[in-house]
């Protein structure tokens, strides 16, 4: 990928005030981007009147192109081209002649106005802020916040509106970024700036997929969605600079299938990688996949990204994430990417939007939404922030009117959990490697939406179309007892075929070598990972940002810290909190927590 800031004078301004902005963002913001990003930015200018457009390039791709009095750009290698050529003219409402696939923010315009959108799901979203002086569009708000500060990092505000959403859900649910003043468009929408005015307009709406019908109930869909997925990786591979791919290996459905589409394309450099030990049915699995492709497979522990500090490795993990809290908080400290070559592609079957996500049954009614929106909020703040919290989330639910509580249920999944959700790991991914997602794309995702309800949350199409992709991955076993969803009950007579017993049957262990299971042991404070609920609660007690937290935390979990802090075992504390749910949320929220403080400490802002 790429950044783009596209910087927009809101009157007239004298061009040495626009040139020292523009000098200040190359100059603060450029520290930031991670070992990947060794190219020279380019600056662009007289694309719009008066605008400036500044890309920091991570390969020598060309990204912003220019046809007669229009121009364009996009994250991804190769789309500025095909928006120009495909797309036609941008209007009111705003018009895509041909779709362009993909997952990428596009900038595009002419001499009066300029767009700014991005794909569903939205790995790379469009953010904005004004000022007095200008209007500000890029893919990374950091590089916002910084312009608007004139490239003076104490200058810098940070949002507590965002401290809060991050808290209770682990990303921002309203669309407001880390930093005050800066925020990410809604769902489906794109911004138009014209006369200096920035305006928050719909996006391009996408036609739908066209699905051929079929006699077999089972297919509509299949050959199509097998046909997006293919495209979806060939663009990926067309634009890795390193030919070198690094795939992260569950042997679930997801990777499984990815491992199949990476396969048939005769991918020489791939290299497997699966976290955990020996006894996991995760590393039989992963091993038995890889055996069977020929492909090298490490089984490894993760490393902590500052290799001799776990609460280093947190604040490093915002660094990285340029003040985006990672959704999945226990794996704050852990080297995301930790790729073996500066520039790989990062493969990972990330949230597949043809899979259902949360829809686990046919029939969706509004106490199923409840408890889905009860069970993705950890309601951790003071009752007044808690209610604040929910209020965004019933919020986004009710910006979609006419839907049923099923299609709010997938929209969130597709909107939400695929797209703000990783927003923080597609960033810090994009510091070290080149993103590899072909399941988060634009036109696997106009499939997903044409496809039945029953037909995504049932599994049924994704089962079939491992069918097609890669036939004998479905006579390896699933890790824990893993099925899919039309089998949960046993086998279908008429889909479930012969291997049926074989993908059911429980893991065989395989020989295998851990890498780095020493890793912790000069680790000063491991215990904050070996024993995470007592030694977490004493670090946040100690930690500088305590009294602020203990400010905006729900007493409850206020008075729950303390306990956890008091006891003399971890197992103490494991046996206080009784069940293996409560457990993992608790080591959630805690985490979240020293988020909080590594976050208030503002020292992720020095690079």
């Amino acid at each position: 990928m790429t950044v783009l800031l596209n910087i927009v004078p809101r009157g007239k301004v004298g061009k040495a005030g626009l040139q020292g902005v523009c000098a200040a963002a190359v100059e603060s913001y450029t520290p930031f981007l991670g070992p990947r990003y060794g190219q020279e930015p380019v600056v662009h200018r007289g694309l719009s009147a008066g605008a400036v457009l500044i890309e920091w390039p991570a390969t020598a791709a060309r990204h912003t192109r220019r046809k007669v009095t229009r121009w364009a750009s996009a994250t991804f290698p190769g789309v500025g081209d095909e928006l120009l050529r495909s797309s036609g003219f941008f209007g009111h409402p705003m018009e895509m002649r041909t779709p362009v696939g993909g997952s990428y923010v596009a900038l595009a315009g002419n001499r009066q106005e300029i767009f700014a959108w991005n794909t569903v799901p939205a790995l790379e979203a469009v953010h904005y802020g004004e000022d007095a002086d200008y209007v500000y569009v890029s893919n990374r708000p950091l590089a916002i916040a910084l312009a608007m500060a004139r490239g003076d990092v104490d200058a810098v505000e940070t949002s507590d509106d965002y401290l809060a959403e991050a808290l209770n859900f682990g990303f921002s649910m309203s669309g407001q970024t880390p930093f005050a003043g800066v925020r990410t468009i809604p769902t489906r929408s794109a911004v138009r700036i014209s006369g200096g005015r920035l305006e928050v307009v719909d996006g391009p709406a996408r036609p739908p997929a066209t699905i051929v019908p079929t006699e077999d109930p089972f297919q509509p869909g299949v050959a199509e969605l097998e046909a997006a997925l293919n495209s979806s990786t060939d663009r990926l591979l067309a634009a890795l600079p390193e030919k070198t791919i690094q795939l992260r290996l569950s042997g679930g459905k997801d990777s499984r299938l990815l491992l199949g589409l990476l396969r048939n394309r005769g991918v020489k450099d791939l290299h497997a990688v699966t976290q955990g030990s020996e006894s996991s049915e995760e590393v039989m699995v992963a091993a038995q996949l890889a055996e069977m492709t020929g492909i090298r497979h490490s089984v490894v522990r993760p490393a902590m990204s500052v290799p001799g500090s776990v609460i280093d490795s947190f604040t490093q993990s915002l660094r990285d994430g340029q003040g985006f809290f990672l959704s999945e908080a226990l794996g704050a400290p852990y080297a995301f990417a930790d790729p073996f070559v500066i520039g790989e592609g990062y493969a990972s079957g990330q949230w597949p939007t043809f899979k259902g996500l949360y829809q686990r049954k046919k029939s969706i009614v509004q106490a199923d939404l409840d408890h889905e929106w009860a069970a993705h909020n950890a309601q951790i703040l003071t009752p007044e922030l808690n209610e604040s919290t929910a209020q965004t989330l019933r919020d986004w639910a009710e910006s979609m009117p006419g839907s049923t509580p099923a299609e709010i249920l997938y929209a969130y999944g597709r909107d939400v959990r695929a797209s703000r959700y990783m927003q923080a790991s597609t960033v810090v991914v994009d510091a070290y490697s080149q993103v590899f997602f072909p399941f988060a794309d634009s036109e696997v995702t106009a499939v997903s939406d044409a496809l039945t309800p029953y037909l995504r949350f049932s599994h049924i199409a994704m089962f079939l179309v491992m069918r097609r992709v890669w036939n004998e991955s479905l006579a390896v076993p699933f890790a824990r007892g893993g099925r899919f969803r039309f089998e949960r009950d046993g086998p279908s007579e008429k889909l479930s075929g012969p291997d049926f017993d074989q993908r059911t049957a429980t893991p065989e262990p395989r020989p295998v070598t851990v890498l780095g299971a020493d890793r912790m042991a000069e680790v000063p404070d491991r215990s904050l990972v070996e024993e995470p609920l007592t030694a977490s609660s004493r670090f946040l007690l100690e930690c500088a940002a305590w009294p602020r937290l203990e400010q905006i935390l729900n007493p409850s979990f206020v008075a729950l810290i303390r306990r956890l802090a008091a006891m003399e075992t971890e197992h103490e504390a494991l046996m206080t909190l009784r069940t293996a749910k409560g457990r993992v949320h608790t080591r959630v929220n805690l985490a979240r927590a020293i988020l909080a403080d590594r976050w208030l400490s503002r020292e992720w802002l020095r690079p």
